[in-house]
């Protein structure tokens, strides 16, 4: 595969790497490189994927896990440009004073930009974990060039802006997070010797499994926190708005990360019905944590991201008629 240390953006301080496709073998001769060509030129590709910083994590990725799934991705035909957002990583902050809202997503458009100038890409796919996921959402609702997007860990980003609702949902998922891990997940023999061998504490188990509920009940769980705020918006109905759009969702979470509970909390008992649909897959790894440490855990996470890629349809030439 062929890969290229890029830099891009309005203020040129964007830097990332871009991972070509490998398509019959070898990397393409005729992909084109050179920003001042026009998009007729190039010829329609798979979508590419815009790998976003997890956090302060850099363009790897944490353990390098962007490499590993950009390098299996470009193996399945798909390129991809990791980068950094500015002030991260390789990227010099921006001269202007533009809140990081709003630098992170116009940087996410300048990167789909400078893919379809230079690549001729003309749809795309975020992928980001945890607050990654966050942004990867955001780019999907937000841009009408992003076809799918890869959630890895995602939490908070379905219930709206409404701080009193977000403390609420959180202590209740973190509640149902102690449950589960105590008594329903494969970390239960693990967690019940950490309390066994004096490492969990009586009260910080207390504080665990009924500090959420108590604290959730100082919220609204539904239609907001209360205040003059907009009223939060209905989560089933922010998943089903992107999937009538043509967007396909992919929640993939760890079995051990509470963002995990977030996803239950949120769209309570339908989660099925809602995250699993004709645009929208959902899937859990047993045994794996947030980050996934273990060896095994990051080549799951690369098997089942790139079988989810195999699925996306590909754009229709350019010009071609319904």
């Amino acid at each position: 595969m062929r890969e290229e240390a890029v830099r891009f953006g309005s203020l040129g301080c964007t830097v990332g790497v871009v991972t070509d496709a490998v398509l019959g073998g070898g990397a393409r001769a005729d992909l084109v490189r050179d920003d001042t060509v026009p998009l007729a030129a190039a010829p329609p590709e798979r979508p590419a994927f815009l790998f976003l910083n997890a956090g302060v994590t850099h363009h790897v990725g944490p353990n390098e896990l962007y490499v590993k799934l950009a390098r299996a991705l470009a193996r399945e035909g798909f390129p991809s440009l990791r980068f950094d957002y500015s002030g991260l990583g390789d990227s010099g902050r921006r001269a202007d004073a533009m809140p990081a809202v709003e630098s992170v997503a116009l940087e996410t458009r300048e990167a789909m930009d400078f893919l379809q100038k230079s690549r001729g890409v003309r749809s795309f796919v975020p992928i980001g974990i945890c607050s990654g996921a966050i942004n990867a959402f955001t780019a999907a609702r937000s841009d009408p060039r992003v076809v799918g997007a890869v959630l890895v860990n995602a939490q908070m980003h379905l219930h709206g802006p409404d701080p009193a609702l977000a403390e609420a949902l959180h202590a209740r998922a973190m509640s149902r997070h102690a449950w589960r891990i105590a008594l329903k997940s494969s970390f239960r023999s693990k967690n019940w010797k950490k309390a066994l061998g004096g490492k969990l504490t009586p009260g910080r188990i207390a504080s665990m499994l009924v500090g959420g509920p108590v604290r959730a009940v100082a919220g609204r769980l539904k239609g907001g926190g209360g205040g003059d705020g907009p009223p939060a918006p209905d989560p089933r109905a922010l998943l089903r708005e992107l999937s009538d759009r043509g967007v396909h969702l992919y929640h993939l979470y760890c079995e051990g990360d509470e963002g995990l509970d977030y996803f239950h909390t949120v769209l309570g008992k339908g989660v099925d019905e809602v995250a699993r649909g004709e645009r929208s897959t959902y899937e859990v790894i047993a045994g794996a944590n947030h980050v996934f440490t273990l060896l095994w855990s990051q080549d799951e996470l690369v098997k089942r991201v790139c079988a989810w890629a195999a699925t996306l349809p590909r754009p229709a030439p350019a010009g071609a008629t319904a």
